[in-house]
């Protein structure tokens, strides 16, 4: 008899995380190591770093996040520090409004440390939290991309009122899960509640009109049961017939084919 292989099941686990952070447009990778992508630096900026200018605080993160959004592969966006009032914000340039989606320009506002007003700084944000947050930035953007400028003009207006801006942050949510960013999203979404600290009426803003940590996890699990809508804002039930899969949890079908985080 030969020697018995004895595999230290905690290696083999991270060798497992390790391998599918560094494919990521192949596998879901549940957290991203920062390890795993820091050799492929050169590699992130020639494929997806056109058009982009990134502050070297932050590249990898963005590279990252960006390598999950291939439609924004030729897009012209800015990342850049600055002062909104929350963690950051995206939109489109006001002189490229008037072009074609993927004729526009686009900029990525985060906060810079130290300025006194709601939200987080960067900086306080783990490797996966921040690819998270600029995920959830980058999915308004693929929002824009496929809006005409009167429609972007229209949502803006939209956006004033809490029940649309609800729908809009949650569908947004709902675009990182379906970049295969749900994970990131989801650790940043509970440090930002329930370890960060930032302000108490911050994070009561997170939970009105975000996914809550709970929503995203039951999203990531019916992700392949919805395509993306964009015209209308929303995903959109695809398998209708499968509904039978959550019949033994007593889940009704109505249940599934609307649940909460879609709305």
């Amino acid at each position: 008899m030969g020697k018995k292989l004895i595999i230290n099941p905690r290696i083999a686990f991270f060798s497992f995380l390790i391998s599918i952070a560094g494919h990521s447009q192949e596998k879901y990778a549940e957290y991203l190591l920062k390890d795993s992508f820091v050799y492929r630096v050169e590699f992130l900026k020639n494929e997806f770093g056109v058009n982009k200018t990134i502050p070297v605080e932050i590249e990898l993160e963005c590279l990252t996040a960006l390598s999950y959004y291939p439609e924004l592969k030729n897009i012209k966006i800015i990342f850049q520090f600055g002062s909104p009032v929350s963690t950051m914000v995206s939109r489109p340039k006001l002189k490229s409004i008037l072009r074609s989606g993927n004729k526009r320009g686009y900029q990525i506002i985060i906060r810079k440390p130290g300025i006194s007003k709601c939200g987080l700084e960067w900086n306080e944000l783990s490797f996966n939290s921040l690819v998270g947050w600029i995920a959830h930035e980058l999915g308004h953007i693929a929002h824009y991309r496929n809006k005409t400028s009167g429609g972007i003009l229209f949502t803006g207006i939209k956006y004033a009122f809490p029940g649309y801006r609800r729908r809009m942050e949650r569908f947004t949510d709902n675009l990182v899960i379906h970049h295969d960013l749900g994970y990131a999203l989801l650790e940043g979404t509970d440090y930002t509640i329930n370890h960060s600290n930032a302000k108490p009426h911050y994070k009561k803003y997170v939970e009105k009109y975000y996914l809550s940590p709970i929503e995203i996890k039951e999203a990531i699990n019916d992700k392949s049961f919805y395509k993306i809508a964009y015209n209308k804002t929303k995903l959109i039930r695809q398998d209708k017939t499968s509904d039978t899969k959550y019949s033994k949890f007593g889940i009704s079908n109505q249940a599934i084919t609307n649940p909460t985080w879609n709305q």
